[in-house]
């Protein structure tokens, strides 16, 4: 991490703007403890550097960065470290950060054998989806949709569309990932002619779809915990009686494991018996 701050620096000591902002950005920065400070340092002078400077180093410190974190916690940082510094109405700054990952998962440098995210199908997909997360991270997306009814339309959001336009993008595809609306643009591009905005649009869709299931699953799991502790029964004695293991069943509870309808079906209605029926004393209830 430290590596990553010191190579910004030498990088920036001959350019006025960004070490302004860079030094902005660290006096504005909350106080933290040694280790969680190095870390925002480094998210810090990634985020400038890929902005300013843009090199596959950057791109490489990147990955290093998703190792000690995770990929929503640096989307956060991200937005956060550079806000105080990137005052501009439509975020300027965070806006060209966008536009520098999406580039590199789907611009030209993606299709160009020799580049590093044509060669590198990890680092080609960590820059797209940082890019869409950042447009992910939860901010009033206030304002009104651009209106999609034709290529032109989908592709003028790329050319001049900022931070806060994609957000709003983002924002209903988030809350509504199933719909025919999100599958319009697609339809209205064309993957040969306009690849990295189809390449851009394709990643949007999926990811909001891939979240919508992740937010299914845990809602399921969260369902199912409730359900087993209403009945004041054990996992074990619950899972006899739905007729499943013990460990099948805590993978259920976990979420790592989504039950079938059926099951979900049965746990219902086992609970609801449970519930019903008196249950018999344990070894150590009180005469």
């Amino acid at each position: 991490m430290r590596g990553i701050v010191a190579r910004f620096e030498e990088r920036a000591a001959d350019g006025e703007a960004v070490r302004q902002s860079w030094e902005a950005a660290r006096e504005a920065m909350r106080a933290a403890d040694d280790q969680v400070r190095t870390v925002r340092l480094a998210v810090l002078a990634n985020a400038l550097t890929l902005v300013h400077f843009d090199t596959d180093q950057d791109v490489v410190d990147l990955s290093r960065i998703t190792e000690e974190i995770t990929r929503d916690e640096l989307a956060d940082l991200q937005d956060e470290l550079l806000a105080p510094v990137d005052t501009g109405r439509a975020r300027p700054i965070t806006t060209s950060l966008v536009r520098t990952l999406g580039a590199r998962a789907w611009g030209q440098d993606s299709r160009t054998p020799g580049c590093l995210t044509h060669d590198e199908d990890l680092l080609r997909e960590l820059c797209g989806e940082t890019a869409l997360r950042l447009l992910m991270v939860d901010h009033d997306g206030a304002g009104d949709l651009p209106q999609l009814t034709s290529a032109d339309d989908v592709l003028e959001v790329f050319r001049s569309g900022d931070l806060l336009v994609w957000r709003r993008l983002a924002r209903a595809a988030l809350t509504d990932p199933w719909s025919g609306r999100n599958d319009t643009p697609l339809a209205l591009l064309d993957p040969d002619r306009q690849p990295c905005e189809f390449g851009g649009v394709k990643a949007l869709v999926e990811l909001t779809r891939r979240r919508a299931e992740e937010d299914e699953r845990r809602a399921v799991a969260d369902h199912i915990r409730r359900t087993i502790t209403s009945t004041g029964l054990t996992q074990r004695e619950f899972a006899s009686l739905v007729g499943t293991s013990p460990s099948r069943l805590s993978t259920y509870v976990t979420g790592s494991v989504t039950p079938s309808a059926a099951m979900m079906l049965r746990i219902n209605r086992t609970a609801k018996r449970a519930l019903r029926a008196p249950r018999p004393p344990r070894p150590n209830d009180s005469a």
